[in-house]
């Protein structure tokens, strides 16, 4: 079987590693109010936070030292793999000697690399990881399971429905950890299970 993830919320502490990131900021006399101003300036008529175009609206801004927060920024960005939940990498061991992994995240192209090139061994699990614009990856994921039975894992209720919706032989795992956009949505239709880690799916598996 081909089991297809999405990445934040899922597999990788998003919530975790802003708050690493927004201590930078402050270490460096951002306060927080200026760094959530300019950090939801940066995503402009998007969704998606763009960490280039928020340390430009800091430079015009008058901020002195833009260039150290980005040194920093750039340290935690390349050990990015501490962000991942503790029992992703444990997980990939086990269901990766019976199924074949896929990774499809949607965000800001630069910031998901940047993402993904913290975790080298992490990666060497895909055989293939897609960054898409598309919210729902219905398309993307559908495409990935090649008609034959898959699995999807992804924290966005709408997405697992859009999937369905596309792909219906899909099983589409709703994960919900408790944090992020999607926690207090209901799972909806089209959602074939609900779990909270990683040992749930595998019993499921």
């Amino acid at each position: 079987m081909t089991i297809i993830f999405d990445f934040d919320h899922t597999l990788f502490d998003t919530p975790r590693l802003k708050a690493a990131i927004q201590g930078i900021f402050a270490k460096h006399g951002v306060e927080a109010e200026l760094f959530l101003k300019t950090h939801d300036e940066s995503r402009g008529e998007g969704r998606d936070w763009k960490p280039e175009r928020q340390f430009e609206i800091l430079r015009s801004s008058g901020i002195s030292n833009v260039e150290k927060i980005q040194g920093d920024f750039e340290k935690i960005m390349a050990a990015s793999c501490v962000f991942l939940y503790k029992d992703t990498i444990p997980f990939f061991k086990k269901v990766n000697q019976y199924h074949k992994l896929a990774l499809v995240t949607y965000g800001e192209s630069a910031f998901q690399e940047k993402k993904l090139l913290g975790c080298p061994e992490f990666k060497e699990y895909f055989g293939k990881i897609i960054i898409t614009k598309n919210l729902y990856k219905d398309k993307e994921v559908g495409d990935l399971s090649g008609g034959k039975p898959a699995m999807f894992v992804e924290d966005n209720p709408a997405a697992l429905s859009a999937v369905k919706k596309y792909a219906p032989h899909v099983v589409t795992v709703r994960m919900n950890r408790g944090v992020g956009r999607y926690v207090d949505e209901v799972s909806g239709e089209g959602i074939d299970y609900e779990v909270k880690n990683l040992s749930e799916v595998e019993n499921i598996l």
